[in-house]
């Protein structure tokens, strides 16, 4: 069998996998004991209490009262698994927020800025829930209902501001990684008192205390101004809080999306 029809049958089983059992097909026939739905499920189960590393075929049978054998029949394999319960932990996304609402966080004002904040909070809300998602190899585009629905759902916000298609669609996906990546850095950070049974509080006051030692004003003359201010020095924000870059960052993000599409007479504050 040559590359590409193997790429080309993957492909299928993949979306098959995940959009098999999606409430929006109509389905026919009746029900079976056994369904994508179900696997999944009790693969979210285990991930939630043991980690993405705890998922197999093995053990999801086993919880089911089936044999692994039988499971691959509705889940063409292990990396089709992951796809499916990688879509249907992060559920459907959020509604459009109240535009006529403050905003849900720093991000000023209401209309598109605040919707792209509360798509931000919302995912991340998913992402606390659900920590090992931030542990899954990301190897396609969104393909999933529900990945498709998030991103739908932040283009929603972009669409009427002025942007052209290819811009949409290259904004949401920098939100959208940006937003996964201090995810998981901060998920790394929180994990590492267990890997090295130093608190979060200490590594904190450690790694201020490291930077005032390395630091040589001739060669890191920005980072050392930076120490010498103190803004490395521990206070009221967790080690591992990413709330400040993440505020900071999506402001100014927004405040250049707003520059870039004024002048084209986009409705910025739709």
């Amino acid at each position: 069998m040559s590359t590409s029809r193997k790429s080309k049958e993957s492909r299928a089983r993949t979306l098959e996998a995940l959009w098999g059992d999606d409430p929006g097909r109509s389905s026919r026939g009746p029900k079976r004991g056994l369904s994508v739905e179900k696997i999944a499920s009790t693969a979210i189960a285990i991930a939630d209490a043991e980690g993405l590393d705890g998922i197999s075929m093995q053990q999801i049978a086993g919880r089911l009262g089936y044999t692994a054998m039988s499971l691959y029949r509705y889940v063409p394999g292990k990396e089709q698994l992951v796809g499916i319960v990688y879509d249907r932990a992060i559920g459907p996304p959020p509604g459009r927020a109240d535009t006529g609402a403050p905003a849900d966080g720093p991000i000023d004002g209401p209309g598109w800025r605040s919707g792209v904040y509360h798509w931000v909070r919302s995912i991340l809300r998913v992402y606390d829930r659900h920590p090992w998602l931030l542990d899954v190899t990301i190897s396609t585009p969104p393909l999933g209902p529900n990945q498709l629905g998030w991103l739908e759902a932040l283009l929603q916000e972009l669409s009427d501001i002025g942007l052209a298609d290819d811009e949409m669609l290259h904004l949401a996906m920098f939100v959208a990684g940006a937003v996964r990546d201090l995810a998981r850095t901060s998920l790394e950070l929180a994990q590492a008192p267990d890997r090295t049974g130093v608190s979060v509080e200490e590594m904190g006051e450690n790694y201020a205390r490291a930077m005032r030692e390395l630091m040589d004003g001739s060669r890191f003359p920005a980072l050392s101004r930076l120490v010498a201010s103190g803004v490395f020095e521990p206070g009221d924000t967790a080690y591992n809080d990413i709330a400040p870059s993440l505020d900071f960052g999506l402001r100014r993000l927004l405040d250049g999306v707003e520059s870039h599409v004024r002048p084209a007479g986009g409705a910025v504050d739709a």
